[in-house]
């Protein structure tokens, strides 16, 4: 009996304050294109990057052709015969298309010299068969998104790989482009290789796969058969774990907080290439919240809000006032604070203690008449956020770099409490906290809505926004596409993921 070209068993991954993957089993035969789905964080990346040898399993097997193997890196992974084509690019900007299909893979002659001339050819080659023609000669930084898409796919075939995994790679193609993608996955799968297909986009699923792995919380939950019946809302029950008939809306909810005057309004707020006529209006104690997948725009879009980054064109007001912030300070003076993603780069002085975090953007606060710090307001400021978000350090005097990531994020989204500024961005506030430290953080945000304050919330899980949010708004390849609002039939995840993974959204 044949073995199967892949087979990964009892797989388990965990990362501080999440278990990405429990006791996953996954089979992939030769001439067989697998697509994984889930929400956001089921754990359809994880398992990719272990296969891809980017992180390694904490416990688990895999198997290649029936022998046990050990993926250690994706040096190994390429030796094996796997490729990857990753939803985050990872080409080198400022090189040549050549340059970087070539990387670390250089042909030289006599062993010394680069082959440069060959190294051009086997690219157009390469490409060719992929049906596409690029100057291989220009930089990456030179291509349009699709161009650099390509390349990425190209990179990968050129190792020739028995397995080849295709994550989100068809986020910024046209239906001609991903027509053309599939004929080559189709072609490339009479070949024999095994195909790995991570998407959103339902009905491109049903349409390219031989079977559809459902991942929820970590887990393998089923596996589906795309016949002619299997519909969208079949794979989309079985992502949330409900049946087909049962509500998916957030049952019993709360009084609307009564809102008052305009507070944030945008018209027509657009980047070039990122996002585009972005317009709503914020109100004094209301909570919107975005909707969208990974690219959508969304995160790019709250930095431009706050003064972080900034927009091209279209206007924004704050309370009835015009505004273009030229840096986040700006930001700040007109009340927006933002809770970034990435807490460790952009929300956190590691170096500096859990009293000293709270209060970095609130120093002006807390100094005496001298202009020096008050260390007493300091202390106590530091043990009220610290008793309140049930933030677990032995001290407030604790470097914030020996805690873990989820009672960092608390540390974070404390330090804009303290600042006590009318609007507040936040993306992605429950990212890698666990299931208690997810729901303090919701009565923290609900509680300073109904203190007035006004909050725009980023959120991969749409029960998250659902539980917390007056409306929220999804976007879609940098344009909101709809606008749902509490006690109304369509707030509900189902009709919400419905929106977000509508087949076609270019």
């Amino acid at each position: 009996m044949q073995k199967p070209l892949l087979f990964l068993k009892s797989i388990h991954k965990e990362f501080p304050g999440v278990k990405a993957l429990r006791g996953v089993d996954f089979t992939l035969e030769k001439g067989q294109i697998v697509s994984l789905v889930g929400t956001n964080g089921a754990g359809k990346s994880t398992l990719s990057s272990i296969i891809a040898g980017i992180c390694t399993p904490d416990q688990g097997e895999v198997f290649i052709e029936g022998n046990k193997v050990t993926i250690s890196d994706p040096n190994v992974a390429e030796e094996l015969g796997i490729g990857i084509v990753h939803q985050e690019p990872t080409l080198v900007p400022n090189m040549t298309v050549v340059e970087n299909i070539f990387l670390n893979k250089e042909i030289t002659r006599k062993g010394i010299v680069l082959d440069k001339e060959k190294m051009k050819q086997e690219s157009l080659k390469v490409l060719e068969f992929l049906g596409f023609q690029i100057d291989v000669d220009k930089k990456v930084e030179d291509l349009s998104l699709v161009e650099k898409e390509v390349v990425e796919i190209a990179k990968a075939m050129f190792l020739k790989p028995k397995i080849l995994i295709l994550d989100e790679v068809t986020a910024p193609l046209n239906k001609s482009e991903v027509d053309h993608l599939f004929k080559i996955m189709k072609d490339l799968k009479a070949n024999g290789m095994g195909i790995i297909f991570i998407g959103h986009k339902l009905q491109e699923i049903i349409e390219i796969s031989d079977s559809i792995v459902v991942f929820r919380d970590g887990k393998n939950v089923g596996e589906l058969m795309p016949t002619g019946e299997l519909s969208e809302k079949e794979i989309i029950a079985l992502m949330l774990g409900v049946t087909l008939n049962e509500d998916l809306g957030t049952g019993e909810q709360d009084p609307e907080f009564e809102q008052g005057q305009e507070v944030l309004n945008l018209v027509n707020l657009t980047k070039h290439g990122i996002y585009k006529d972005i317009s709503f209006k914020l109100n004094k104690g209301e909570l919107v919240g975005f909707a969208g997948l990974k690219g959508s725009g969304i995160t790019e879009l709250l930095l431009s809000i706050q003064g972080i980054d900034t927009f091209d064109e279209g206007e924004m007001y704050v309370k009835s006032k015009r505004v273009k912030f030229k840096n986040p300070k700006d930001g700040i003076d007109s009340g927006i604070g933002m809770i970034t993603n990435d807490r460790q780069k952009e929300g956190l002085a590691l170096t500096l203690d859990v009293k000293e975090n709270i209060a970095v953007s609130s120093l002006e606060y807390i100094c005496n008449k001298l202009k020096l710090i008050d260390t007493k307001t300091l202390k106590e400021n530091a043990q009220k956020y610290v008793k309140a978000l049930s933030i677990k350090t032995p001290t407030i005097h604790q470097f914030v770099q020996n805690l873990s990531g989820g009672n960092q994020q608390k540390i974070v989204i404390a330090k804009w409490l303290l600042r006590d500024l009318d609007i507040i961005l936040v993306d992605e506030p429950t990212r890698g906290v666990d299931v208690k430290a997810k729901n303090e953080i919701y009565k923290l945000l609900i509680n300073e809505k109904n203190n007035g304050k006004s909050l725009l919330v980023a959120s991969p899980e749409i029960r998250e926004l659902l539980s917390i949010c007056d409306k929220i708004l999804i976007v879609i390849n940098g344009s909101i596409v709809s606008e749902v609002r509490r006690n109304t039939r369509e707030f509900n995840e189902e009709d919400i993921l419905n929106i977000i993974h509508s087949a076609d959204h270019h």
